[in-house]
């Protein structure tokens, strides 16, 4: 079977003809609401995402300094205006993340806009943060400041194995630079993606079974049919 890179195009083509282009997360938001969103759409639901970013914005939280210096309980009040509840240790990455900005970049979300500013520092940064996996750094770069990098999820994972792309004992820069390689720099292709690949892993590539038969990747699979980790 061809390679990912060799399938690349067409498996981009596929995807956007079965699930169309998907509205990018930070639609319409200033870089540093666009970071917030991004943080609060790994623990919030699509549906609640907007209501919640709007319940922070009228307490005055989503502001680098304001948010930094923020009291637990005033955000977690804040949130549950939108009908949201987070645990303490969800609402901790925000708030680091908020003061890594203030102490690293002096407040300026428009200062990672800079391209003398290496995406590889920048990652290394929210890597140092507690509470920011590599996924969560690498879908901050993406979505909020447009980065050329992928965040490599578990449905993504799956995919990757299934279709005989990635080995199943790769590591996540490993799966990570799969996909990334043949994106050749783009980060639109990346973010349109994450997202696809996110819905096929829900609709299709489950943890438990590959339900194959209406999958858009099927014809991409092995001739022998999906490889099976003995994990995931």
């Amino acid at each position: 079977m061809p390679t990912l890179d060799e399938s690349f195009l067409e498996v981009v083509a596929t995807l956007a003809g079965r699930y169309g282009r998907p509205a990018p997360v930070a639609e319409g938001l200033d870089l540093f609401e666009a970071l917030v969103a991004v943080a609060l759409a790994r623990s919030v639901p699509p549906k609640k995402l907007a209501a919640a970013l709007d319940c922070l914005r009228e307490a005055g939280l989503v502001e680098s300094r304001t948010l930094a210096e923020a009291d637990p309980a005033d955000l977690s009040e804040a949130l549950r205006a939108a009908k949201v509840s987070l645990p303490a240790r969800s609402l901790g990455p925000l708030r680091r993340l908020a003061r890594w900005l203030v102490e690293r970049h002096k407040g300026s979300a428009e200062a990672l806009r800079d391209e003398d500013v290496a995406t590889d520092r920048l990652r290394e940064e929210l890597l140092a943060l507690n509470g920011v996996g590599p996924a969560t750094a690498d879908a901050l770069l993406l979505f909020a400041l447009r980065r050329p990098v992928y965040p490599v999820d578990r449905a993504s994972y799956r995919i990757l194995v299934r279709h005989d792309w990635l080995d199943p004992t790769a590591t996540y820069d490993e799966a990570r630079a799969v996909i990334e390689r043949p994106a050749a720099g783009d980060p639109d292709v990346l973010a349109r993606l994450s997202v696809w690949l996110e819905r096929v892993g829900r609709d299709y590539c489950r943890a438990g079974v590959a339900r194959c038969e209406h999958c858009p990747l099927q014809p991409f699979l092995p001739e022998d049919g999906p490889r099976e980790p003995e994990t995931f």
